[in-house]
């Protein structure tokens, strides 16, 4: 376990675990990372309660699955979750993948969200396209019958130009969608219509979103993203949680060899988002915010 930094009762609500050995990665990913075992992810977390994300390279959900089961075996003093992926390309659709049966295994293994990826396998700056991802997933039993959420790593062009729509269809009510990291958005982009609209989406508590994973968005200083998670924690008090990312892939380098991870100081986030925020908003983002979006 990591240096305690976090409250008691923590989350980390975006990470990613890889068995390629038991589950191969898919022969169409555009990168390879590797080996990133639970083992590994329960000796360097922060959190008490996590939320496993399965990524797009995954082939299918089953690994997920494994690590929700072994997790709840293994280590049941922690919480965990999962988010299963809306495989975009032809013949992975969880339509195809998932019956009701399985909808039903996953949620009570802990499944609650369903991702869509706008940039691996999808067309994430195509309007009509992201629209139908959004509508598809919500008509899944997960979403409709079991109140599961809907995340998205969307550009944040691409959550301005989708405002108006998740705001007002039909299809989506009631559904709770999240932003995965930061929205996309960098410390350039502050004052930019597009965060302006964002920051909209997130103070009518349409849109919650996941801060973290700076080191993606300032790579060459973290502490640029001050500005982006004070706005982002004042627009949406009851909508900010917060996601390591880890094992933090290296998703630049294509190819079929394993990429080592990039190496990233989660702790120093830790710590200059808690310099950043007031103390509700640390343990909102941290504990209460997750807790009701996901348990």
């Amino acid at each position: 376990m990591a240096e305690r930094i976090t409250p008691l009762h923590s989350w980390d609500s975006h990470v990613h675990c890889f068995n390629p050995a038991k589950h191969p990665f898919k022969p169409s990913r555009p990168y390879t990372p590797e080996a990133a075992p639970l083992s590994a992810l329960v000796e360097d977390t922060y959190a008490d309660r996590i939320m496993m994300v399965q990524a797009s390279i995954e082939d299918g959900p089953e690994n997920l699955l494994d690590n929700l089961n072994e997790g709840r075996a293994q280590y049941p003093e922690k919480l965990f979750r999962g988010t299963i992926f809306a495989d975009p390309e032809p013949g992975r659709a969880l339509e195809n993948l998932l019956g009701p049966g399985d909808f039903a295994r996953f949620h009570a293994a802990g499944v609650r969200s369903i991702r869509i990826h706008g940039s691996y396998g999808g067309q994430g700056e195509n309007a009509t396209w992201v629209q139908e991802q959004f509508r598809r997933a919500a008509r899944l039993e997960g979403v409709a019958r079991y109140g599961w959420s809907l995340s998205a790593q969307l550009s944040l062009r691409m959550w301005a130009a989708a405002a108006e729509f998740l705001l007002h269809d039909e299809q989506l009510r009631g559904v709770r969608i999240i932003a995965d990291h930061n929205g996309s958005a960098t410390p350039e982009d502050v004052s930019s219509p597009e965060f302006e609209t964002f920051l909209g989406l997130l103070a009518a508590g349409r849109v919650s979103v996941k801060i973290g994973a700076l080191h993606r968005r300032a790579p060459d200083d973290i502490r640029r993203m001050q500005t982006v998670v004070q706005q982002l924690a004042a627009s949406a008090p009851a909508g900010i949680v917060w996601g390591s990312d880890w094992p933090h892939v290296d998703s630049s380098q294509a190819g079929e060899t394993p990429s080592p991870p990039l190496p990233v100081d989660t702790a120093g986030e830790l710590r200059a988002l808690k310099s950043r925020l007031s103390e509700e908003e640390w343990n909102n983002m941290l504990i209460l915010n997750p807790a009701h979006i996901f348990e």
